[in-house]
This record gives C-alpha cells, sequence and structure tokens, in this order.
C-alpha cells in the first residue's frame, strides 16, 4: 500500500502513525510513517526539542519514518490513542488543547488494515480550533459532555468556590471511578502549596499529600515533565509506573509510598500562569480516554474559577491591613462592627480623626506625615493590646488621619468614655519627626450599639458624625456622643457648604418645565433651579431649596437662575419668533430686597425678553409676611407690563381679602390637591372651587403636577385654563427646551 498516496486524499492535516506492539503487549517505538502537505507544514511551525523534551530554537522538517518524539515532547495521550487505533483496531474521536497556543485541535485516529509484523498503523487526523464551545457537540460520548455541563454549572453558580469545588471533586472521582481526587494549588511566592479540595472515598488508606514533608518540590517537578504544551501525565500500569521512575524518581517514591498504582493528572493554568493540579489516583484504566477527555475539557473551564478565586483570596489578604501601620484597615474594620452587630452585643465605635494633621504634610512633607501616622497608631495599638480591665478594643485605620476604635466589655458610659481618654492622654508627649518635636491632637465622635443605632453603616455613620462635629467646635473636650439633633445639624451644615460651593463655582442652573393650554398648545416654561457640586452630582432641589431659604442663600439662588435662565430664554425667542412665557419663581426674601425692581429691569434689558412674556411667580405667603411691600412690588411689576402668577395656592394662609388685592393674572394649583382630585370628592370639589374663583377675580388657572390622563379629563371638565405636569413635559435641559420650542412653532405637538 503506497501510504503516501492515502494521506494526500485526506483533506484535514493527516499523517500515518505506526505502532510496534512488545511481546509484554506494551509498545515501543511509535513513529510518524508519511504526511500529507497540511500535517507537514504544522510539523514545520514547530520547534525542535533535546532529549529532556526542552526546545532548540532550531524548526522541525518532516522526514517520513521518524520517531514522533523527534517533533513533539512525548506524549502519553498521543501515544494511548495511536495505540488503541493501530492496535486494538478502534475508531477514535477526541481532542486536546495546546495551552501555550491556546488552540484545541480535533482529532480523529482510524485504524488500517495493514500489519508488518509486530508493527501496526492507523490514520491521524488533527483539525486545529480556536473554539472551545464548538467541541462541546463534538465530544466522544454524550456521557462526556454530560460530565462536563454538570461540572461547569456547579462552579457557575456557586457563590463561594471552595465549597462547590468538595462538590465538583466528588463528582470528578465518581467519573473517574477512582480511589481519590485532589485539587492543588501552587503559592510559588513562598514556595508552598494549598489543596483546595479533595475526596477519597471511605476508608482509603492512600496517603494524602500533606503527609509528606516538602512536597511542593515534587508539585513542582511536574512543570518539567508536562512541558511547554501543557500535555496531561497518565500512568495506567507498571510500565509506565516504572517510566516515572526513570524521569522523576522523587516522585515515583511518594506514589509508592502512598499507595499509588495509576494516576491522571492535568495542570490547571489560566494564560500563562500555573496554577496547580488536578489529579484522580487508582482510576479506572479501562475507560482512560473517556476519563482524560473529561478531565480535559473539565480543567479548561476549572482553571478560569481557580484564578478568579486566587485573585480574590490575594485580594482580600491585602485588603484587611493597611500598608502603612500595619493595622486593620477600614475593611476589615467594617466587618468586624457587622459581627459584633449579629453578636447583638453591646459596645460603642469611636471614630477619631488626627486635628490639623494637613499642616504637618503642608510644612514637613509626607515622609513626615507617615511618620507621625506610625508613630500615633503605636502608641494607640499598645492600649489597645494591652488592658488589664478586661475591655475588648480593635483599632483600625480607616485612611488617611483617619482611624475607628471599637470598644465592648466596658461596664459603664464612664468606663466608656474613660477608655476613650486614655487614648487622648497617649497623644500628650509629643512625636519626634525630622528633629522636630510634634505635638499632636484628634477629635473622637462615637456611638453606642444598640441605643445610638442598630445596624453597622448607621452607627459607623453615626459615630463620624459626631466626630465631625466636635471637631468642628474646636473644643478642648475632644470627646463627642452622638445624638440625634447634631446629625441634623450636621446634615444642614453639608447642604449649606453645597449651597456656597455650587455658588461660587458656577454649577448652580436652570431646567424648563413646559405649560400648556387644554388643547395642548405650548403657553411657555416655568424656570427651575437645579444645582451640581464640584464633582458633577446632582443635588435634589428638595434637599438645598428648604435649606437655601433657611441660611438665607435663597435669594442668590434665585438670582443665577434668573439671570440664567433670562439670557437664554430671550435668545431662544429671537431664534424661533416663539410667541411664550418665562415664569420665574421669586421667594420672599429675594422679593423683599430693596434692589429686586432694579434687578428685574436689568434681566429686560439684557434678555431683550418683552415684558409681557415675562411672569413672576410669588407664593400667597408674602401677603402674610408684609402685605403692604409686597403689593407697592407687585403694582410696580404690572407698571412694567410683567405678569404676576400665584404659585401654590391653597397651602398658605391667604383670605379671599388678600387675593382679591392682588393684581395677579395666573393662579397655580398646588400639586398636593392635583393629586387627591379623583380619589376624594371633597378634593376634586376644592379643586374646581379654587378655579372658580380665580375666573371670578379675573384670573386664569394653571394646575401643577398633573402626571395621570385621569386627572387630565377632570381639570378639563370644571374648566381649568392650563396645566404643568409630567404627562406632557418633565423639566427640560435648555437645548431640549429650544427643541420643543422650534417643533412647537412649526405646528409639531
Amino acid at each position: 500500500m503506497d501510504l503516501q498516496k492515502l494521506v494526500d486524499t485526506v483533506f484535514a492535516p493527516t499523517c500515518v502513525v505506526s505502532v510496534e506492539k512488545k511481546e509484554d503487549g506494551g509498545y515501543g517505538d511509535i513513529r510518524l510513517v508519511a504526511a500529507n502537505k497540511k500535517y507537514a507544514d504544522m510539523i514545520g511551525m514547530r520547534s525542535k526539542h533535546d532529549a529532556s523534551g526542552n526546545p532548540t530554537g532550531e524548526f522541525c522538517s518532516f522526514v517520513p519514518g521518524s520517531l514522533y518524539t523527534d517533533y513533539f515532547p512525548q506524549n502519553t495521550s498521543f501515544e494511548e490513542v495511536c495505540c488503541r487505533a493501530a492496535v486494538e483496531k478502534k475508531e477514535i474521536h477526541t481532542y486536546a488543547h495546546v495551552y501555550n497556543v491556546d488552540v484545541w485541535f480535533d482529532i480523529y485516529a482510524m485504524p488500517l488494515e495493514l500489519e508488518d509484523g509486530n508493527t501496526f498503523y492507523c490514520l491521524y487526523s488533527s483539525i486545529p480550533n480556536t473554539n472551545a464551545d464548538a467541541l462541546v457537540d463534538t465530544f466522544n460520548t454524550s456521557q462526556t459532555a454530560n460530565d462536563v455541563l454538570k461540572t461547569c454549572i456547579k462552579l457557575h453558580k456557586a457563590n463561594n468556590l471552595q465549597e462547590a469545588m468538595e462538590g465538583v471533586i466528588y463528582e470528578i472521582r465518581q467519573i473517574c471511578k477512582a480511589e481519590g481526587c485532589t485539587v492543588l494549588l501552587l503559592n510559588n511566592d513562598e514556595e508552598d502549596f494549598s489543596i483546595l479540595a479533595s475526596n477519597f472515598v471511605p476508608n482509603s488508606k492512600i496517603k494524602r499529600v500533606t503527609e509528606f514533608k516538602g512536597y511542593y518540590n515534587i508539585a513542582n517537578s511536574w512543570k518539567d515533565m508536562l512541558g511547554e504544551e501543557g500535555d496531561c501525565i497518565i500512568v495506567k500500569n507498571d510500565e509506565e509506573m516504572e517510566h516515572i521512575s526513570e524521569i522523576n524518581h522523587p516522585w515515583y517514591l511518594t506514589l509508592v509510598e502512598a499507595g499509588v498504582t495509576s494516576v491522571v493528572l492535568f495542570p490547571l493554568r489560566q494564560g500563562n500562569e500555573l496554577l496547580g493540579f488536578i489529579w484522580a489516583v487508582n482510576f479506572d484504566t479501562e475507560n482512560t480516554m473517556r476519563i482524560k477527555e473529561t478531565l480535559e475539557l473539565t480543567t479548561f473551564f476549572l482553571s478560569s474559577h481557580i484564578a478568579r478565586y486566587k485573585v480574590l483570596k490575594r485580594l482580600e489578604h491585602m485588603s484587611y491591613t493597611d500598608a502603612l501601620t500595619g493595622l486593620p484597615n477600614s475593611f476589615a474594620s467594617t466587618e468586624y462592627i457587622a459581627n459584633l452587630v449579629k453578636k447583638k452585643e453591646r459596645f460603642a465605635a469611636v471614630s477619631i480623626d488626627l486635628n490639623n494633621f494637613k499642616s504637618v504634610n503642608d510644612t514637613f512633607g509626607f515622609d513626615a506625615g507617615n511618620q507621625v501616622l506610625i508613630g500615633v497608631s503605636e502608641r494607640w495599638k499598645a492600649i489597645a493590646d494591652n488592658d488589664p480591665k478586661g475591655t475588648v478594643k480593635y483599632l483600625s485605620r480607616i485612611g488617611g488621619d483617619e482611624f475607628m476604635l471599637v470598644i465592648s466589655g466596658y461596664n459603664s458610659d464612664y468606663e466608656l468614655k474613660s477608655e476613650i481618654k486614655r487614648y487622648i492622654d497617649a497623644l500628650g508627649d509629643s512625636l519626634t519627626v525630622l528633629d522636630f518635636d510634634l505635638y499632636i491632637s484628634a477629635s473622637f465622635g462615637y456611638a453606642v450599639y444598640p441605643v445610638d443605632a442598630d445596624t453597622a453603616d448607621t452607627l459607623i455613620s453615626h459615630a463620624n458624625t459626631a466626630m465631625s462635629v466636635i471637631k468642628k467646635l474646636n473644643s478642648s473636650e475632644h470627646i463627642l456622643r452622638f445624638n440625634p439633633e447634631i446629625s441634623r445639624e450636621e446634615h444642614l451644615l453639608e447642604i449649606e457648604n453645597l449651597i456656597r460651593s455650587a455658588l461660587e463655582n458656577d454649577t448652580v442652573y436652570f431646567n424648563l418645565q413646559p405649560q400648556y393650554d387644554m388643547d395642548h398648545n405650548l403657553r411657555g416654561f416655568e424656570a427651575l433651579a437645579r444645582m451640581k457640586d464640584v464633582e458633577g452630582n446632582v443635588i435634589s432641589p428638595g434637599e438645598f431649596i428648604p435649606v437655601a431659604e433657611k441660611v438665607g442663600l435663597i435669594d442668590r439662588v434665585d438670582g443665577t437662575v434668573f439671570r440664567k435662565a433670562s439670557l437664554f430664554f430671550g435668545e431662544m425667542l429671537r431664534k424661533t419668533g416663539a410667541d411664550l412665557t418665562l415664569s420665574l419663581n421669586a421667594s420672599v426674601r429675594h422679593m423683599m430686597k430693596s434692589d429686586f425692581l432694579d434687578e428685574i429691569k436689568e434681566l429686560l434689558k439684557d434678555s431683550g425678553i418683552p415684558a409681557g412674556q415675562l411672569e413672576i411667580e410669588i407664593t400667597e405667603s408674602i401677603m402674610i409676611d408684609s402685605v403692604d411691600k409686597a403689593l407697592r412690588c407687585i403694582d410696580e411689576l404690572k407698571k412694567m407690563g410683567i405678569k404676576i402668577a400665584i404659585d401654590d395656592f391653597g397651602t398658605g394662609y391667604s383670605s379671599l381679602s388678600y387675593l382679591h388685592r392682588f393684581p395677579a393674572n395666573l393662579l397655580k394649583i398646588d400639586k398636593s390637591f392635583i393629586d387627591k382630585m379623583n380619589t376624594s370628592e371633597s378634593s376634586r370639589q376644592y379643586v374646581a372651587a379654587i378655579i372658580s374663583i380665580g375666573h371670578v377675580l379675573g384670573f386664569d388657572v394653571i394646575s401643577e403636577g398633573v402626571e395621570q390622563p385621569e386627572q387630565l379629563e377632570t381639570l378639563k371638565s370644571i374648566g381649568c385654563d392650563y396645566i404643568q405636569g409630567f404627562i406632557w413635559g418633565r423639566p427640560l435641559s435648555a437645548e431640549d427646551s429650544e427643541k420643543l420650542t422650534a417643533d412647537s412653532v412649526s405646528g409639531i405637538k
């Protein structure tokens, strides 16, 4: 038979393999007798290897009849496939993964009806495939697919990989019908190993690897046996065990001592990193191929999960310790507090911040600042570690110059405060840094579980709040316990600072909410105040507007919105020619300013808005605060031609005697009445009454906060003139407002 002609007729990369059968049933030389061009080209791309399996740097060229080891490192899996096909006359379909090029090979071995004495032949096709998923459909048996699928699902669903691996390793041992199965992870930095999971049959007498001294060196030696392509190691009989004795005698000795007669071992790799190994011992050697197939693909998926597990374990270790001081860090502190809360023990969380620490960094540099942090930590840690009173203290560095102290086991509030004072006293002596004596102090705020808070997050937040307040007070006491009142004041102060920062950095801006008549024709827009912090985060108007009113900043917020909205609106009117109204909200404080009228005149001049297209909204409560001054101001606005709207009507204290004196154009019904209108007949009648009163007094009426179609229909039926709300328009950016205006001018609703 012309084997070269035969192999040239095969489309896939294919060679003819000869296997020498020995008298004892084993096999001898395995040679590549002939190869088609595709297979020869694959060989030509490979590097030659020396007797130890190491690459020589030279490239191969195919020579018919050569030993296969002239082109590849010795590969027990390849030998197994060829022997079964050539000698046992079995058709084989399997696959293999070459990790260093991340290519899967779809493998077919077909027996040839050709024998030459004790030499047998088979066709061997090796088809590269970079898609591992596609190989799932080509497994040799459906059982292999099921085995792999079960393993992958178990790993994918796992919240805890270590726990999941116990189940997976049991499944793998069952698949292999093995006496034992183990996953070992390498720690090359520390030259050590750990067992991630293992499973043995009950009462197994196999000696575990953890019982051998220096087993890391044994495990590390497997890398050289596997070679750069990361094949598996299969030992299934005495002859192959003798081969192990020749090439790795130390491992052979441990196998014999452990009672191992067969082993299948695979590396666990992620990219170029060797994570560890998985193996089964004393397995079912009659099903070696199926076991090899299952483990090869299982380890491919398993490796990615183990890689993630190792990274997470490494990060977890790093994340628990502060690198500078050696103290537990923020993550560890939060977990410690959460565990105490779960135990429902009484304890105190003490938030600590060094005073004027920034000046140390600014004056002496960051190295000096770090020395201060280390010195302070050492003093406090000495107190925490050596306490004869029986209290338990847990000290951590949260970050920067912030620390957290957790105290439990105290008997009274007096004792708790006395314990905290010990940390203050520890800073009494100076710290010598760069030949300078520095005196450091700190502020301590604390909260007690469960009295001041019943969750870990709330407790920490309350302790931080108390610390922040005592620090700002610059008190000589240095200690403050949380109470709800300081929390409210702290929040108000925080929002006030955000408002001042926004005004200073010009991050107060406006949105425009459209107003419509009942036929859905655009009437105009109401300008709404909006604000961002310096990082660009939007701050809710429900938070900043009440605070701005309370601390006397609302007029500055109003003024900014008036100016920006008016300049934009005037330009938009000139571009589009629209006949629309801009409505501006004036707070009582803003309107009562002596220069309010001058401000409005300047707005009209700078923006170019016709006075008749500007509307000032005022709340009815202004009539209670200063009715005469308010009326004089409103009269002046009316003389300019500006419209007046009464905002949030029905929520204040106005009476008809006040209302009829308002020279207003528009009455706005508050959203709170619209919300209840269709669920309460009395609310519906109240809204209808307001509309009737407004019409009697000569006002148009607009309802705000209209969101539901039913609300719209009701308002139409009781004679409302205009609406404002999400049903037809949410607050818009300037750009979107201009687009809506342009569409309305062109007749698009």
